[in-house]
């Protein structure tokens, strides 16, 4: 059994939260489930998302496969994990490599082409991002200004597209 896991954060409050995407496949009828209080904003990215790697040209597993927002207790909402549960798709069906991912925190939100769009609250974004010692933070190029200020000690690598990142 092959998990995939993709770190990213959520704005709460006035600060935000730590979220591990992980992924899991298995045979059977082919589905996309996403589980771990998701609000119905993510329910729904399940269509950007298919549509945004396909469009990408990324192949989208013809199995089961079943996306966790951990922790499961904190209720998940907006588009910020449009883009994680895409790479954690990627992880599964082995069109990522675990390296690719590894110290990387990733956030932003998908259309259907593929672009990566802005995401509120960024700050608080960065800021988990610092306090949970990641390297590297992939944002969207749109929030590359505001996460620039909040930036010291770690990497911002903006992203446009699925395809380019």
């Amino acid at each position: 059994m092959k998990i995939s896991k993709v770190y990213s954060a959520i704005p709460h409050g006035y600060t935000g939260r730590f979220v591990t995407v992980e992924g899991d496949h298995s045979r059977g009828l082919p589905c996309f489930n996403i589980v771990g209080l998701a609000s119905k904003i993510i329910d729904e990215s399940r269509d950007r998302i298919r549509s945004a790697l396909r469009n990408s040209l990324f192949d989208f597993p013809r199995e089961k496969v079943i996306i966790n927002l951990a922790p499961a207790e904190l209720r998940k909402d907006g588009t910020h994990l449009d883009l994680p549960i895409a790479l954690a798709i990627l992880g599964l069906s082995q069109q990522l490599l675990p390296a690719d991912l590894h110290q990387r925190m990733f956030v932003g939100e998908l259309s259907l082409n593929g672009d990566i769009k802005p995401v509120k609250g960024i700050l608080n974004i960065v800021e988990i991002a610092k306090s949970h010692h990641v390297k590297q933070l992939i944002i969207p190029s749109g929030n590359l200004p505001q996460a620039s200020l909040l930036a010291r000690d770690i990497d911002l690598i903006p992203a446009n597209n699925l395809r380019e990142l």
